[in-house]
């Protein structure tokens, strides 16, 4: 007897009614009748439709037990996590806080960590903290701090005692990073996986599902030391406007916190030199689809080149990283890796991502490799031509088109490090506006190849706007 041939791709609804109709003289001959309005037609019908959508289930749901089809965010996350990836959640910008006295003071000022900051902003106000105690010492004007978006949010719980505690947060825009678990005076660390910790280790973990629900976990005696019961369980955060935190230079003007000195507050000016750069929504599933294979190769060491690129642009905060050279000491033993990184949303990453980056970095490289990490240049591509239109068509209106496909065009989510600029493809850009009949690109004359760690960006657009003859 042959084997039946089953046509599994056949499952659409189409395909399923002519097979079943192929099947009805093998059944009875007395089923003649195949006109839409007979009833057993009918009923045919409703039960192909029934079969087209079973399949449809069916397949969406093995489409997500595969990382690169899956499409529900909570099917990325599970995935990732045999893999031992997470997803990041909202990240803070972060940027540099000044400081300041009207005059010097006779004696040696703290300014705690955990310092709030205020910018005002056109639609409200956006807060920082400071991420580390600074002093300005006796007889100086003022003192840097490095800072970090977002209010501070604390939740006190009880714990059982029982081995792998787990207790879910209150805060639905926790920045990656920020959380904090204080049980008496002891401060515990967050740890990826408990894999290397001792039954004394003071460590926990974090989970976040796809409806940004924050989990917190602690040890069984073994790995992770266990929370003793009735003691309380302080859990500090920063809840983050992501990407909304990105301000500009010199907007950081109020001190929320009074800084006192015995008992006497200190009037101090406070502004931030720098912009505030770095932050960002919640990680993509098709970020977390890419960034996840590339970790995962690297083993989270950084050995080569690739390593160190692929373990940077998966760090909080990093939007793009290139290698930019290696090895220029004459001692091979030991060798350099220059690192260029750029923050989520473009701009120069501040000296606290910086530094983050590099504590990151040096748990992960090889001990005789050291990295130094460098800020992107930001390449301006001016744009300067004539542009002829249709008869008919508004002039402004294709002027903003113009500027808006060219604005798309160099985003910076859309370009990367030492990426060539092309005439051809400017040119094809602008020609394929709607309502533009021809052009001439003047600026650039040629193609723009760029250097080691330039970002090309747009530049100024000039316009020249005619009707065509």
């Amino acid at each position: 007897m042959s084997r039946a041939s089953i046509e599994y791709s056949n499952k659409d609804y189409e395909s399923i009614r002519q097979e079943l109709l192929a099947k009805v003289p093998q059944l009875t001959d007395r089923w003649t009748d195949f006109n839409p309005s007979d009833l057993g037609i009918v009923l045919l019908d409703l039960f192909c439709g029934v079969g087209d959508m079973l399949a449809y289930y069916l397949d969406a749901q093995a489409a997500e037990a595969f990382l690169p089809t899956a499409r529900q965010r909570q099917s990325v996350v599970d995935l990732c996590k045999h893999i031992g990836y997470r997803l990041d959640g909202p990240v803070s910008s972060t940027t540099t806080i000044l400081f300041s006295l009207p005059e010097t003071l006779d004696f040696d000022l703290t300014i705690p960590g955990g310092t709030s900051c205020r910018a005002l902003v056109e639609d409200g106000h956006i807060d920082f903290e400071t991420a580390d105690s600074v002093f300005i010492l006796r007889g100086e004007h003022s003192v840097e701090a490095f800072a970090r978006q977002g209010i501070r949010k604390v939740q006190e719980l009880e714990a059982t005692g029982q081995p792998w505690q787990q207790f879910e947060l209150t805060g639905k825009a926790i920045a990656q990073g920020t959380i904090r678990v204080q049980i008496d005076d002891e401060q515990w660390m967050e740890v990826r996986h408990f894999q290397e910790s001792d039954g004394d280790s003071f460590h926990f973990t974090t989970d976040c599902t796809a409806l940004d629900v924050t989990t917190i976990s602690f040890g069984d005696g073994q790995f992770g030391a266990v929370p003793p019961a009735g003691k309380t369980i302080s859990i500090s955060w920063l809840e983050s406007l992501g990407a909304n935190g990105n301000i500009v230079p010199k907007r950081i003007t109020q001190l929320l916190t009074p800084i006192y000195h015995e008992s006497v507050q200190v009037p101090l000016n406070i502004s931030n030199p720098v912009a505030a750069t770095g932050g960002s929504s919640r990680e993509t599933i098709l970020h977390a689809k890419v960034q996840a294979p590339a970790e995962l190769s690297t083993l989270w060491k950084a050995v080569t080149l690739q390593d160190y690129k692929a373990l940077a642009e998966g760090f909080p905060s990093v939007a793009k990283a290139k290698v930019l050279d290696t090895n220029d000491c004459l001692n091979i033993r030991y060798y350099t890796v220059h690192l260029a990184v750029a923050p989520n949303g473009g701009g120069l990453p501040s000296e606290l991502l910086k530094r983050d980056l590099a504590d990151f970095l040096e748990c992960r490289k090889v001990a005789t490799v050291e990295v130094k990490l460098f800020d992107p240049v930001y390449l301006s591509i001016p744009i300067d031509c004539t542009v002829y239109v249709w008869p008919g068509e508004d002039l402004a209106a294709i002027q903003r088109r113009i500027e808006t496909a060219l604005a798309d065009f160099f985003s910076f989510d859309r370009v990367n490090f030492e990426q060539a600029i092309h005439t051809s493809d400017l040119v094809a850009l602008i020609d394929g506006v709607p309502g533009v009949s021809h052009l001439h690109l003047h600026t650039p004359p040629t193609d723009m190849e760029l250097k080691r760690g330039e970002i090309p960006v747009l530049g100024t657009v000039t316009l020249d706007i005619r009707r065509a003859q």
